[in-house]
């Protein structure tokens, strides 16, 4: 069986500078906030995070949950379950960077990913 599991320093990779938005997760990009997860706290620019992730069909990293040094979440599969798909958990920290959304409308201050640390890591073959 070949081995499709992504090293640390990969994710580490692909987890810095990834926008906090997706289907699951909305940003405020007025006021470049976003909510924690376990407790609706309002995160911002500078704020140490937990975040629970997946990645879709190999291709796209979506974001399932932020949450705050309170409800920091440690695991995959205490926090979304094991499934057939790349799943992780890391900590980074919340940063104003900007993102140019796919409507072209540019968000300045837009939060991102910075200083990312891989705390739990799934690759898909765990799933089966």
């Amino acid at each position: 069986m070949v081995d499709h599991s992504l090293s640390e320093a990969r994710l580490t990779e692909l987890f810095t500078g990834l926008v906090v938005e997706s289907l699951a997760v909305k940003q405020d990009f007025g006021t470049a906030t976003v909510g924690c997860r376990g407790c609706e706290r309002t995160l911002a620019s500078g704020d140490r995070v937990r975040v629970a992730a997946t990645c879709y069909e190999d291709h796209s990293w979506e974001i399932e949950g932020v949450y705050c040094g309170d409800h920091a979440v440690d695991s995959v599969a205490g926090t979304m379950g094991i499934r057939a798909e790349h799943q992780a958990v890391v900590e980074a920290v919340l940063e104003s960077t900007g993102y140019l959304p796919p409507d072209g409308n540019f968000e300045a201050d837009a939060l991102t990913l910075g200083a990312v640390d891989v705390v739990d890591y799934s690759p898909t073959s765990d799933g089966y």
